[in-house]
């Protein structure tokens, strides 16, 4: 059964699927804070997202959700394009108080045959969900903001590693591989979100791509205190002067 919250973030969703602006902004909290930069801050600017956009533009399924707290992740689909998106809620007094959303375009399957999202859909193993977020949390820290690839053992379990990402294949070693490349054009700065439920565990982060600013996400799956499955994708932030907000990607 769903909660509360997952309730009305289905029925917000709908509601946007049909342009329904006034049934949506119901649940929206009258202090909305909007992170989108390509959406206006507000209830009046979520308003005016779901009258001006194209119909198909807001054909969205739900992949897959976990909720934590006040933090609702969704991974979604648009039907129309492809794109691969996450989008994260916090609610407040049973109301959608601030959103977050990210993409990335839709991708044929990668070499391992894996799009960016199939896989399991639902959280498991829910006793298990503050300690696998302390974990991904260490696994971060140390992994990524620290550089520090010395201890894989502790996070890693022989060769296991399925990915999602477009044009990779599974394999911890070429996961391995493919970081020590993209270290050569990225940093990994701060984790600005981390929220999870069982054995999913989502990341949002800051860093840089080529010195330009941009947002990671990352959501993995923990099995046995070891990581053995990731989706996820970077995002640019645009250049400040093309915002429609000023709260910040993350």
């Amino acid at each position: 059964m769903l909660s509360g919250n997952l309730d009305k973030l289905m029925s917000l969703l709908a509601a946007i699927r049909t342009r329904d602006a006034k049934k949506a902004l119901e649940l929206i909290d009258p202090q909305f804070i909007q992170h989108s930069p390509d959406i206006a801050d507000g209830v009046e600017g979520l308003k005016q997202h779901i009258v001006d956009s194209p119909q198909n533009r807001l054909q969205i399924s739900v992949v897959r959700v976990i909720e934590d707290g006040p933090f609702v992740v969704a991974q979604l689909k648009s039907e129309d394009s492809g794109e691969n998106m996450f989008a994260v809620f916090r609610f407040q007094a049973g109301l959608v108080a601030e959103q977050w959303v990210f993409s990335s375009p839709g991708a044929p399957p990668n070499k391992s045959g894996h799009t960016q999202l199939d896989g399991p859909s639902k959280a498991l193993h829910l006793d298990d969900t503050e300690a696998n977020k302390a974990f991904v949390r260490r696994y971060y820290e140390a992994f990524h903001l620290a550089g520090d690839r010395t201890q894989n053992s502790q996070f890693f379990t022989a060769d296991t590693m399925i990915r999602h990402e477009p044009g990779v294949r599974d394999g911890l070693a070429e996961f391995l591989r493919d970081v020590e490349v993209l270290m050569q054009h990225r940093t990994i700065d701060a984790i600005e979100i981390l929220v999870g439920q069982g054995d999913l565990v989502f990341v949002g982060a800051m860093g840089t791509h080529e010195r330009n600013a941009c947002a990671y996400l990352d959501l993995y799956r923990v099995e046995k205190d070891k990581i053995v499955e990731h989706w996820g994708f970077p995002q640019l932030v645009p250049p400040q002067s093309e915002w429609r907000n000023s709260n910040g990607m993350l």
